[in-house]
């Protein structure tokens, strides 16, 4: 099963960089993953996922939850979308549904996303807090039993 793995966010934001920090460890352990960081979730992440059986998608998230709260979705089990909101601005349900609505098929039949509670995403700083930073060696370790 061809897979991509894509972490949104920024590592200059704090816990706005979980996305890459995961990216940037799985790259580590296994560079020849197909894994990618952006900024934002954009056209660009569509155009990165096309062609692929399987997402992966890693952002920050703010919910009111717990700082470092791990929720998964499987986007293509769900009919209705969680309100999960991005750090970004920007809904990565309305950009996921907008590449649906362009592409169809060439989207993958498999989308995950991992969306980390964040805490602190004012800050510049290129780490996480302790909280989003135990999150991100969660969701690493769970990606990469699936993997």
């Amino acid at each position: 099963m061809k897979t991509v793995i894509i972490g949104i966010g920024n590592l200059l934001r704090c816990d706005d960089g979980a996305g890459p920090h995961v990216i940037n460890i799985l790259k580590e352990k296994k560079p020849a993953l197909n894994a990618f960081d952006l900024t934002m979730p954009s056209i660009d992440l569509i155009e990165l996922i096309k062609g692929y059986d399987k997402a992966i998608i890693i952002d920050a998230v703010k919910t009111g939850a717990e700082p470092g709260t791990i929720f998964n979705v499987n986007i293509s089990q769900e009919d209705d979308q969680p309100i999960v909101y991005s750090s970004h601005g920007v809904d990565l349900f309305t950009t996921l549904k907008l590449g649906e609505e362009l592409y169809g098929d060439e989207l993958p039949d498999e989308i995950i996303v991992y969306g980390i509670e964040i805490q602190d995403v004012l800050s510049f700083n290129m780490e996480c807090t302790q909280s989003v930073d135990k999150a991100v060696k969660k969701v690493v370790h769970a990606i990469l039993e699936t993997l």
